[in-house]
């Protein structure tokens, strides 16, 4: 699974994918979902506490697969490879992990879903998290740390797992989409 930031190298071939995506907000909107699994990444790793409630931390988490399904409504209107929300429809549907993803986005911006890509509403199902204190004297900084599992009709999924699954397909993806214009 990934390192730190995007795992194609943006620097080399940005102008390339820029040219094939129609400019920088397309990728903009890649990089809005990089960051949010780098921040899953961050919270499962364990790091400096940045929020007072716990729920904050799960916002993160929700956020990422929001964003990664909404990759969908940026695709087609910013490509020049005139690749299709139907086609792309049909890309999430192949892969059950982008289903999950879907449901679960929906589920959460719309409370609850009336057609189902993956069978049953994906939802939060365990969260285990830990906060570490030290004493003021040790000039260490209090740390978050946890670990979220999804409940979908294909069983439990570790958040980060999914996560970095939905995203490297998405890269792929992309990256076809990229090809096609030259």
């Amino acid at each position: 699974m990934g390192g730190g930031s995007l795992a194609f190298p943006l620097r080399s071939k940005a102008i390339g994918l820029r040219l094939a995506l129609n400019g920088y907000k397309q990728m903009e909107q890649l990089h809005r979902v990089q960051r949010y699994l780098d921040r899953i990444r961050e919270i499962y790793e364990g790091c400096p506490q940045r929020y007072e409630r716990v729920e904050f931390y799960e916002d993160d988490v929700i956020s990422f697969f929001i964003h990664c399904h909404h990759l969908l409504d940026w695709l087609p209107t910013l490509n020049k490879a005139a690749v299709t929300k139907v086609e792309l429809n049909e890309f999430i549907n192949n892969h059950k992990e982008l289903r999950i993803c879907a449901d679960l986005c929906n589920g959460e911006k719309h409370c609850r879903l009336e057609r189902l890509r993956s069978g049953k509403q994906p939802h939060l199902a365990s969260k285990d998290w830990h906060i570490t204190t030290y004493t003021p004297e040790s000039g260490k900084p209090v740390t978050f740390r946890a670990k979220y599992r999804i409940l979908s009709n294909y069983g439990v999924h570790d958040a980060l797992e999914l996560a970095e699954t939905c995203m490297n397909l998405w890269r792929d993806q992309v990256r076809k989409i990229a090809l096609m214009t030259i």
